[in-house]
């Protein structure tokens, strides 16, 4: 039996879950009392010798499991499983790609806070009902379905560590399902609107310019768009794009598209080592505040835009992947917005069956 303040308590001996607790089993008449081994953190169960259907009895149990409370919390208030001991260190240990970890590192920060209003110190003290909590929480404090669902299955990815480490028997917070809402879908951009994009960076500085002129062109990603010009070939019209979705390693992290000639004329106009400076995420929101006040978009609509023209032109999905380094038709296809109109531009170039 359980009750629930800050935190989930046995009835019986009203302690923490991550301290010494009884429990009874189906197999046998008495107390059992689970408790962590101090010399190695392990838990540890043993039987009281004491029968859970006599009053007296039972506060013996009750006894024996204060006292062992009362040792585990000598060595340790909640024992070292305490989320703020260890988390920080084994994100920076696990996550080596920086952006990786700042990415996760902000989703813990958001986690955290929520764990510290609802007192909750220890992944012994996480219960199923929490998953609700969370997303409820962070609904109210602006975060879509999606972010959120994302955090709490983060979040459920740090409970599995803590399972590993021992500091905890189980992982609630993996039997929570959530809903995924349909992503918003990237609009396509037209010629008009290429245009109105283009002058509304023609007074911005010039990384943005150029960004806008790579994505435009290529279909390449934001930050993709940094480009080292020893990686720019005018000789051969080829430039070299580093995926930043693949894995160092991968055989094809760096790939070759074919340049332009009017993105050539204009990169050869560049100065410095890189067509933009290394551009971040701050950068990123920057670019996408000035497309969206022009045209209701963010650069992603730059790759969608790009692979549909790719289709419309009768590129073969194999062509269009390869200029954009997809590797699965399934992801490709999310970004095609082919319409109707160009259906029936399709349908026209079929042959009839023969009329018998």
């Amino acid at each position: 039996m359980w009750e629930y303040g800050g935190g989930w308590r046995c009835v019986l001996c009203r302690k923490n879950t991550t301290m010494a607790f009884l429990r009874k089993t189906s197999k046998s008449a008495f107390w059992v009392l689970r408790f962590r081994d101090l010399d190695t953190g392990r838990w540890r169960e043993e039987s009281t010798k004491c029968r859970h259907d006599d009053a007296k009895e039972t506060r013996a149990a009750q006894r024996k499991c204060q006292k062992a409370s009362e040792r585990e919390s000598e060595v340790s208030p909640l024992g070292e499983g305490e989320f703020a001991r260890w988390v920080p260190g084994y994100l920076t240990a696990h996550y080596t790609r920086p952006n990786s970890l700042k990415r996760y590192d902000a989703a813990w920060q958001r986690i955290a806070e929520w764990l510290r209003l609802r007192n909750l110190r220890h992944p012994g003290q996480v219960r199923y009902i929490h998953a609700a909590d969370f997303m409820d929480w962070r609904k109210e404090n602006g975060a879509s379905q999606n972010t959120a669902r994302l955090e709490l299955k983060f979040f459920s990815f740090v409970m599995r560590e803590a399972m590993r480490r021992e500091f905890t028997e189980e992982n609630p917070i993996a039997l929570a399902k959530v809903e995924r809402t349909p992503a918003k879908e990237k609009p396509e951009l037209s010629d008009d609107d290429l245009l109105a994009a283009r002058g509304a960076f023609k007074t911005r500085p010039q990384w943005m310019r150029t960004a806008f002129e790579i994505c435009a062109h290529i279909g390449c990603r934001f930050a993709e768009s940094s480009i080292p010009m020893s990686r720019v070939d005018f000789a051969d019209g080829v430039i070299w794009v580093e995926d930043s979705k693949r894995k160092e390693g991968d055989s094809r992290k760096l790939y070759a598209v074919p340049m332009p000639e009017r993105l050539s004329s204009y990169l050869r106009d560049l100065k410095g080592e890189r067509t933009t400076p290394i551009l971040t995420g701050e950068m990123n929101r920057t670019f996408n505040i000035v497309l969206k006040k022009a045209v209701g978009a963010t650069s992603h609509s730059l790759r969608v835009s790009f692979i549909s023209r790719c289709h419309r032109a009768g590129l073969s999905e194999s062509q269009a992947m390869r200029l954009v380094n997809h590797s699965t038709r399934m992801v490709h296809r999310i970004y095609s917005r082919l319409s109707l109109d160009d259906a029936r531009v399709a349908m026209a170039r079929v042959a009839p069956p023969p009329i018998g």
